[in-house]
């Protein structure tokens, strides 16, 4: 178990482009087994690995360093198959003039169907006629097929970034209701604050005027004043007749 969630271990032969790689690799006299290394991790709720294989030198071109290749993936075992593909292609770089009339030579390159493969394909001896077309047409088509792949692979990264800019709008968008629904509990404290400060300064008022001998409000009856009575007091002060009370001897 190598450091941060790193594992590593010897490149097992599964069937496909693993085995295939192993067997180049014998081929060109590399004989110690490829070395590799993976980690997965979960990237915002979508599982991801990342691997890389290390490949030693060889004994027959001692002058070809050791070399390595990374990719990422999704999950460990469509990733292995992933960097497996990638070492064929950089193998086929690597030993371009060592593989060049063997079939991995046909291998589609690393920048695709180019012209100088298509010309070595076409230049091919025609007493291996019969061979030649049917490395052709199985070029051809691995190529068609990483066409393919990275039109995929491109809509799959334009896909995932407008997954991931939705998920940040909505984390925006969420923070903000946040912040909204904050600020509508602040009002809605602030307003009742008030409300009961108001309360509470209107009944101390009332209270202080209690206290201080005010007169309580109080309703006329007219039925206890005369009609001369109710005129009289709708008359002003200086007009009103002047009541002289008898003194009593």
């Amino acid at each position: 178990m190598a450091n941060d969630g790193w594992s590593d271990g010897i490149c097992p032969a599964e069937p496909g482009l693993p085995k295939l790689l192993l067997l180049s690799l014998t081929r060109v006299g590399v004989v110690d087994p490829p070395e590799y290394t993976y980690r997965e991790y979960d990237h915002r709720g979508t599982l991801r690995c990342d691997v890389m294989i290390f490949v030693g030198k060889s004994t027959l071109y001692p002058d070809i360093v050791s070399w390595s290749i990374s990719t990422t993936g999704f999950r460990l075992p469509d990733t292995y198959h992933k960097a497996a593909r990638k070492a064929l292609r950089r193998l086929r770089v690597v030993y371009r003039h060592h593989l060049q009339r063997t079939p991995m030579g046909f291998f589609p390159p690393t920048g695709g169907r180019g012209r100088s493969w298509i010309d070595r394909m076409r230049n091919l001896g025609r007493e291996e006629e019969e061979l030649e077309d049917t490395i052709s047409h199985l070029s051809i088509y691995l190529t068609g097929l990483d066409q393919l792949y990275r039109e995929q692979a491109t809509q799959l990264k334009h896909q995932i970034r407008r997954a991931e800019g939705a998920e940040q709008a909505l984390i925006v968008q969420q923070k903000r209701a946040i912040e909204a629904e904050a600020q509508i509990e602040r009002s809605r404290v602030f307003t009742q604050t008030l409300w009961d400060a108001f309360v509470e300064e209107r009944g101390r008022r009332r209270a202080a005027g209690l206290l201080d001998g005010e007169p309580e409000e109080t309703h006329w009856d007219k039925s206890t004043q005369t009609e001369d009575e109710t005129l009289e007091q709708c008359l002003p002060p200086k007009k009103r007749r002047i009541q002289i009370e008898d003194e009593s001897s």
